[in-house]
């Protein structure tokens, strides 16, 4: 810690380098723009989503929902971040007032913490409940499951960090109280974890759609349209790396700009809402411009993106896909005549 003209710096400045607390470089603007325009963004698709849900195919779903609650947290996560400008966040650590630093630790570890950890908690179980609408094999659906397990369980703990990463907790924000704290490998577990489960739900439409008795063009388009919500897991890698380059900085306030919020957190949940959103849109975009999808629904093919009501063509013919598959699809598609 420095003092410069009574107010105590929150960090040592470099050799030759003065604090400057009145006028300090920032790169705060980045966060403005990561806060403003990402939302928008979201927000216009997930009013899409709603639209399309409503108005075309007449049915809410739960991951219709659930995307609407990550969406909150995520717009939350936003708002702390804009609130954390005036904590210091963009600038060096030793042009930030000691006082002001506490408050930027205090508010990124409990609000900061609730606010992403739980937005994309809620974003991966949409993606997860938007798979399981479609007729499956238990396999698939149990590996589906276990996702969501594996999210909600290294997800919550990290929400709730702060509450138990320091004893007392205060000495999270505050390193003067004595006590002691948890080194940042929890972290690093959960970035890894948080890779995986995104790495998955990429994958799983590979498994889900893969049987279907497409044209290899058509059943090629169906994939990728439905591993649209698992891209982010790109955004997750180089997070993962963010957080890895992040411990070894001291100057916490000015990286956590470009790593922890510029890739680390509002692209990576924004990213993530928008693209669980593409899929379901497949219905708006084919009212609206009906050519788009041509090269995808041949007649008298079924595709994978009847959701109305689901399962209706799913199958070429349910009764021959093999083993558990093949009786749970039949029953899932005769069922969801009957509700049609």
């Amino acid at each position: 810690m420095v003092s410069t003209n009574r107010t105590v710096g929150a960090g040592s400045p470099p050799p030759g380098v003065t604090p400057n607390f009145t006028n300090p470089e920032s790169i705060g603007y980045q966060i403005i723009i990561a806060a403003v325009v990402c939302p928008v963004f979201a927000i216009a698709i997930c009013l899409l989503r709603l639209h399309t849900a409503r108005h075309i195919l007449r049915r809410f779903h739960s991951d219709d929902w659930l995307i609407v609650v990550g969406l909150v947290f995520a717009v939350a996560y936003s708002i702390v971040n804009l609130l954390q400008l005036h904590n210091g966040a963009g600038r060096h650590l030793w042009d930030v007032p000691l006082a002001d630093f506490k408050m930027f630790i205090k508010l990124g570890s409990i609000g900061g913490s609730l606010t992403y950890n739980l937005s994309t908690l809620f974003i991966k179980v949409s993606i997860l409940q938007f798979y399981l609408r479609f007729p499956s094999g238990r396999s698939f659906r149990l590996a589906t499951y276990f996702t969501m397990f594996v999210a909600v369980g290294y997800s919550i703990p990290q929400a709730f960090a702060w509450s138990y990463h320091c004893q007392p907790t205060a000495r999270y924000w505050d390193r003067t109280i004595p006590g002691t704290c948890i080194q940042g490998e929890p972290y690093l577990a959960s970035a890894c974890l948080n890779v995986a489960t995104d790495i998955i739900i990429l994958l799983l439409p590979i498994w889900l759609a893969w049987p279907l008795r497409l044209p290899r063009r058509q059943k090629m388009g169906v994939i990728c349209i439905l591993m649209a919500g698992g891209f982010v897991c790109a955004v997750s890698i180089v997070r993962l790396q963010a957080i890895i380059s992040g411990l070894q900085d001291p100057d916490i306030t000015w990286h956590y700009v470009e790593n922890l919020v510029w890739w680390y957190a509002l692209v990576e949940m924004y990213t993530g809402i928008i693209c669980a959103c593409l899929p379901c849109l497949k219905a708006f975009f084919q009212r609206r411009f009906p050519g788009i999808f041509a090269f995808l629904d041949q007649p008298n093919q079924p595709t994978l993106f009847s959701l109305e009501p689901i399962g209706r063509r799913i199958f070429d013919q349910s009764g021959e896909r093999r083993g558990d598959q093949a009786s749970l699809g039949s029953k899932s598609l005769h069922q969801s005549e009957r509700e049609g």
